[in-house]
């Protein structure tokens, strides 16, 4: 605060009939009274201390914690360069064009299988002699049976074409297998099949031979009538109507009655157009009627 002037407290004490001798310690009293110390203050409140030493100084350092092992590996781990990794699609391509090519490849269906197993389904072939060719109604297939009874395959056509009806009571197959020559109608009555093209015919035979019977597929002969069948199949090559007739004369006599074996006159290339199945080579006795 501001310090009386002391002509003014002279002037105070004189109205008052204060002595002069005391202006001294008047004055002194004065400014005492009315100069407070550097010192003084308002006391404070409890709570306002309280408060004042509940508030948070800083906090003592804490120690960092330790980086984990794998952390530390990763951070030390060399890395790869900028320049490696713009060669990995060259060599993403490499292998692709060297090994790519050498893997295995997967199967795909042959639709000469898939389709002469679906014609010898539908058409209730599998409900007389089995799905498998073991046999039921009607006689196996399977263990060679098939083809030790009709050596060749257009003996086979002959006889589901025409039916066992047409031949009841006859005999038919090769009678030097075991057991001899089968009698049409001793297994009940097989139907014949007129709705069936040539293709459809070639095809459940070759099912019931080569599938269920097991004949052996590997000659020559034999492969090229089953690419003959797949153009068909495919639609590159044309399809004909069953020719009973022609069947006749391509079949063997001695396991076909009826049949002439003229087919061609003698001529082995003519009759190897005109007859279906595998080929019949130039060492193979061809039976005539």
């Amino acid at each position: 605060m501001t310090e009386i002037p002391e002509h003014l407290l002279k002037r105070s004490k004189a109205r008052k009939g204060t002595p002069a001798g005391d202006d001294a310690s008047a004055a002194a009293s004065a400014s005492t009274a009315v100069t407070p110390t550097e010192s003084s203050g308002p006391a404070q409140p409890p709570a306002i201390r309280e408060a004042a030493a509940a508030i948070p100084r800083d906090p003592a350092p804490v120690a960092p914690k330790p980086v984990p092992p794998y952390v530390q590996a990763a951070r030390t781990r060399k890395k790869m360069p900028m320049w490696a990794m713009a060669i990995i699609p060259f060599f993403t391509l490499l292998w692709a064009y060297s090994f790519a090519g050498t893997m295995q490849q997967p199967d795909v269906e042959d639709p000469l299988f898939t389709e002469s197993a679906a014609l010898y389904s539908s058409e209730g072939c599998a409900g007389c002699h089995g799905a498998g060719g073991g046999g039921g109604v009607g006689y196996a297939f399977s263990d060679g049976e098939i083809y030790t009874t009709f050596p060749a395959p257009i003996d086979q056509m002959v006889h589901i074409a025409r039916g066992s009806a047409a031949i009841a009571g006859s005999q038919y197959g090769d009678p030097d297998r075991a057991g001899g020559a089968r009698v049409a109608g001793n297994r009940g009555v097989m139907p014949n099949y007129p709705s069936l093209t040539q293709n459809q015919l070639e095809l459940i035979v070759f099912h019931e031979r080569a599938t269920l019977g097991g004949e052996p597929t590997d000659s020559p002969a034999y492969q090229e009538w089953m690419d003959h069948m797949r153009e068909v199949e495919e639609g590159n090559a044309p399809d004909h109507e069953i020719d009973l007739e022609l069947f006749l004369s391509c079949a063997n006599p001695e396991f076909t009655p009826e049949a002439t074996g003229d087919a061609g006159d003698g001529n082995l290339e003519e009759r190897n157009d005109l007859c279906p199945g595998p080929h019949v080579e130039a060492d193979e006795e061809v039976a005539a009627g």
